[in-house]
């Protein structure tokens, strides 16, 4: 009990570190007061551009990598595993030492994913790619596919509280997103009301 206190604030505090935050130390300006005012990758790309995005998306992602490869190492049970999955995710969305101000998470619980299950991961990155090539919309595309992923996760470990863990993820990445997924699919089902009316 008291090794899984301590790996899930371990995993909390690893979230914590911002690809984001880490870049405007080394730009020395901020980015996160322009643009979307996220400190994710997307923005950071908008602002200062592509090789930008790919710092703050690697930090992100590895973070994410790093603390389920370190638990997978050490031996630690599953259950564990998916609750500091829960922890990290959260750290990097609501991170303390920034006044709970961060990402969406989106990159970080890809790293996760990879860690964790290359199935899993290969299946996301599939899910994601063909239903945003359909809408048009990458936003639509990622949370779209955490169903079938959750699903898939749930085969691959059937355990219900393993899969209640795992909702508890997805239920954070989707809340944290609430107001893009909304505006993803009103510019969606906008563009389809202008072809319809145009045909």
């Amino acid at each position: 009990m008291i090794s899984m206190v301590i790996y899930a604030i371990l995993a909390y505090l690893i979230g914590n570190i911002m690809g984001g935050k880490l870049l405007e130390k080394i730009y020395k300006e901020e980015f996160t007061n322009k643009g979307s005012g996220n400190v994710g990758a997307r923005n950071a790309g908008r602002i200062l551009g592509p090789r930008s995005f790919l710092f703050v998306l690697a930090v992100d992602f590895f973070k994410g990598f790093l603390v389920v490869i370190l638990l997978k190492i050490l031996a630690v049970d599953s259950k564990i595993i998916y609750i500091c999955i829960l922890l990290v995710l959260l750290g990097h969305i609501k991170p303390v030492v920034f006044k709970f101000k961060g990402g969406k998470g989106v990159a970080t619980f890809f790293g996760c994913l990879a860690a964790l299950s290359i199935n899993l991961f290969l299946i996301m990155i599939l899910c994601t790619l063909v239903i945003a090539i359909i809408v048009k919309s990458l936003t639509i595309g990622f949370y779209s596919s955490l169903p079938f992923v959750t699903y898939i996760n749930y085969v691959e470990n059937p355990s219900f509280l393993i899969l209640g863990i795992f909702i508890l993820v997805v239920v954070l990445l989707g809340v944290v997103a609430v107001e893009d997924i909304e505006n993803s699919f009103d510019k969606y089902f906008s563009v389809r009301k202008i072809k319809k009316s145009v045909r």
